[in-house]
């Protein structure tokens, strides 16, 4: 739950943490059972303590995260079979010791720094994109945190991150450890390769009936009906809410003379200027222009050249001198203004080519901009919104009465866990469509399910299932064309993979390869300097690691696009770098997991320095009855 509060500020510390706790569940054990402390302590580890309901909430938490990823239920005998009590102690009782070493440290952290934490939290942003005090506090209220439980929540995480910076800061990556990778990572090697399609093979004949039927038999789970699920969806987002706000003419107008520039293009002239050294040279300069002397003379004149005195064919905003953008811009096309004051000293200005300003008319943009107001003021009356949604679901209403009350529409779908209907169609676009289908075939029939949060406060989506269909086995007739199409599939791959063999072997009998491929009638190709984990111009990526997995003057193959073909290739050469710069990125994975292992060491260390102890008869009984039906 504090991760999604908190997840649009966890940085790279925070990962790190999680990536620590995830290590120590292979490292860290179950300590000694204890005896005779309160029966709402479930562990100690130093001077913390982790009581039972503290940990239930957690583990429950946990379990239902995994029951959805899983898209079933869970019993207390698969939890404790996928070993998850013991990974959710293990993980609590880290952050419990990591708790009591900052305390021992005397770490602290203001209140005013957990504020400034709090208040440039993207995920606490209002529509404004600044720090919204009532959307941070309804938040808060929807994942039942009170403000000092959340505040308490964040200090803790920054002290233990404060510890995981000092441990993990200042690792270097052993010399030796870096040439064998710098080996490894620019070793090169050149092939000759042909592609083998199935238009390279006879197609096979279609089948008998009874084959059809034979091959479908041996595989009736493959072409089973998934199960299908009758979902009613309400989506609150600004599009939703757009058609309903009225923008004024007024307003309307108001934004386009505003936002001219949006709509056309500025007026654009070309600009020179001569910058004089003093007042009186320029005052005689623009007497002699007045008199008729051409600015180009006065160029010439004191042997400046374009560059010197050319500004370029450029806007008004363009100018960085005021003074001068003004005078430049006041000009008719070829002319010359008397002496302006620059920033950088007096000035005369001359103008070339001006290219007038076009403006599209306001009844040409006047509904975009109308579309835009809707959609901004519906950004502003969201929150609203979705507190009349959650009143209502509160009394006891369903969606499609909730949507009427309202103003918003409810989509019902009749679709997979995939986003297809019966009939193999795509649902089509659905706001949050990953999270809403993970959901809804994680839920029971009519349950109540918290919104999938859209990103960027771009909205809220609720979800009920109002039925399930179970999967079920297709009949033969049913399934028939879908059984044909795989057996064609699985009939190519056969005669592809035999294809191969019987080239290896003419290769082996001692055939050159070029010519084995082109007895086939495959194109020969030729791949220089292909190197582990790289994209190759025209190189399928599905070749790398088998050309990496065979030896220099060997024959090898892999399967490619999506397995319908088949590659052949011989390892011409191969060459290893004596030395080199290791890839900044390689480097900087390596050195992030030594830290790993140094604080993963680290944490293991401390569990054994601060006794952590283990009330099992609590963690039994907790861990035997709380799974997810």
């Amino acid at each position: 739950m504090l991760d999604t509060l908190r997840k649009s500020a966890s940085g790279i510390v925070a990962k790190i943490l999680m990536v620590l706790l995830i290590l120590s569940f292979a490292v860290w054990g179950i300590a000694d059972v204890f005896r005779g402390f309160g029966g709402q302590t479930l562990a100690t580890i130093g001077s913390t303590e982790i009581t039972v309901p503290e940990f239930r909430q957690v583990y429950q938490e946990r379990l239902q995260q995994i029951s959805q990823q899983l898209k079933r239920g869970l019993t207390p005998e698969m939890a404790r079979a996928f070993g998850i009590p013991d990974q959710v102690l293990n993980e609590r009782l880290a952050e419990a010791a990591l708790d009591d070493r900052a305390k021992s440290l005397g770490l602290a952290l203001s209140d005013e720094e957990i504020a400034r934490r709090v208040q440039q939290n993207p995920a606490f942003f209002g529509p404004s994109g600044a720090f919204d005090p009532g959307y941070f506090a309804n938040l808060l209220r929807q994942n039942n945190y009170t403000e000092a439980r959340f505040v308490d929540a964040e200090r803790r995480l920054a002290l233990r991150q404060q510890i995981i910076q000092s441990l993990g800061g200042g690792v270097t990556v052993p010399t030796v450890l870096k040439d064998a990778l710098v080996r490894f990572d620019k070793e090169e090697r050149s092939v000759n390769y042909a592609l083998l399609r199935a238009a390279n093979i006879t197609p096979p004949a279609d089948p008998t009936d009874e084959e059809l039927r034979s091959f479908f038999d041996a595989r009736k789970v493959a072409f089973r009906a998934p199960e299908f699920r009758t979902v009613d969806v309400l989506t609150l987002n600004p599009q939703a809410l757009a058609a309903g706000e009225q923008v004024s003419e007024a307003e309307v107008e108001a934004a386009y003379n505003n936002n001219l520039t949006r709509f056309g293009t500025p007026e654009k002239r070309v600009v020179q200027q001569i910058v004089f050294p003093n007042a009186d040279e320029a005052k005689a300069a623009a007497d002699r222009i007045a008199a008729g002397t051409p600015f180009a003379d006065f160029v010439a004149e004191r042997k400046l050249t374009p560059a010197d005195v050319d500004l370029g064919d450029v806007t008004k905003t363009d100018i960085f001198d005021k003074a001068v953008a003004d005078a430049a811009f006041a000009l008719p096309a070829d002319g010359t203004s008397g002496v302006v004051t620059g920033r950088f000293g007096p000035v005369i200005v001359h103008v070339g080519a001006i290219t007038p300003a076009t403006i599209k008319p306001l009844a040409e943009v006047a509904p975009e901009i109308r579309t835009q107001l809707q959609l901004e003021a519906a950004q502003r009356a969201m929150l609203a919104k979705y507190d009349q949604v959650e009143d209502e679901r509160a009394s006891g209403a369903k969606l499609a009465e909730i949507a009427s009350r309202v103003g918003l529409s409810v989509q019902t779908l009749n679709t997979n866990i995939q986003g297809q209907t019966p009939d193999g169609t795509s649902i089509g676009d659905l706001p949050g469509r990953a999270d809403v289908l993970r959901g809804a075939f994680a839920s029971e029939v009519g349950a109540e399910n918290d919104p999938v949060q859209l990103p960027q406060n771009g909205g809220y989506v609720w979800y009920e299932v109002q039925s399930v269909t179970a999967p079920r086995d297709r009949t033969f007739e049913e399934a028939r064309a879908q059984v044909l199409d795989r057996w064609k599939q699985d009939q190519a791959a056969q005669a592809l993979d035999q294809k191969v063999e019987e080239l290896k072997a003419k290769i082996a009998a001692g055939q050159a390869f070029d010519a084995a491929m082109t007895e086939a009638g495959l194109e020969m190709r030729a791949a220089n300097g292909l190197r582990r984990g790289r994209a190759a111009d025209g190189v399928p990526q599905e070749i790398l690691e088998a050309v990496f997995d065979t030896d220099q003057g060997k024959v090898g193959s892999a399967s490619a696009e999506g397995g319908e073909s088949r590659i052949l290739f011989v390892v011409l050469n191969v060459t290893t770098p004596s030395g080199g710069d290791l890839d900044a990125k390689v480097l900087a994975d390596v050195r992030q997991s030594i830290e790993n292992d140094l604080m993963t060491e680290y944490l293991v260390q401390l569990q054994t320095d601060l006794d952590a102890r283990i009330n099992r008869a609590a963690l039994d009984q907790i861990v035997g009855t709380d799974a997810v039906n």
